[in-house]
């Protein structure tokens, strides 16, 4: 849940702009067009899709650890996916601290969204692998794969991120 809001926190001031838009547009009632509703929907698809592939990436990464010989690894998987979304959180909550600058930049949100967003999360995520790597979630030998599949996530997130808001703020 505490996942759910940090993407809220973080995804607010772009759904301001884009309901503001689409309410003047189209004529939306008030009570739909306001802070609260774009706090909640803001977060929706970037936690939907990081959920999606973290799950995915969790199970591909299981069954490619398993068919490694060494010690349970079961453990070090779950401690390390917990570590990944505590990251995640953190990341956003340091994303919404930082987009507050567009109050001042209220034209170049969009662009700087683009850059900002994927920059702050993939370098939080990194200084993490580097966290996990020391403290032996998984064995050294197979954190190679843990470190491809996890950053690779990451930029496919965020890539299909960038892609949907420079869709949307075009329409």
């Amino acid at each position: 849940m505490l996942l759910y809001f940090s993407y809220c926190a973080s995804g607010w001031y772009i759904m301001r702009g884009n309901l503001a838009y689409v309410g003047q547009q189209y004529g939306m009632a008030g009570w739909f067009v306001n802070d609260v509703w774009a706090f909640f929907l803001g977060g929706l698809l970037p936690f939907v899709l990081y959920k999606f592939i973290s799950s995915f990436e969790m199970r591909s990464l299981a069954v490619r650890l398993v068919a490694l010989p060494g010690t349970n690894r079961a453990q070090g998987l779950e401690k390390f996916r917990r570590g990944l979304d505590v990251t995640v959180i953190i990341a956003n909550a340091v994303l919404f601290a930082m987009k507050f600058m567009y109050l001042a930049l209220p034209m170049y949100a969009y662009i700087i969204d683009m850059i900002v967003n994927p920059a702050v999360t993939i370098l939080a995520v990194s200084g993490y692998m580097f966290y996990a790597f020391k403290k032996d979630y998984v064995e050294k030998s197979a954190f190679k794969i843990v470190l491809m599949q996890a950053i690779g996530a990451f930029v496919c997130v965020y890539g299909l991120l960038a892609i949907l808001n420079m869709l949307l703020s075009v329409a």
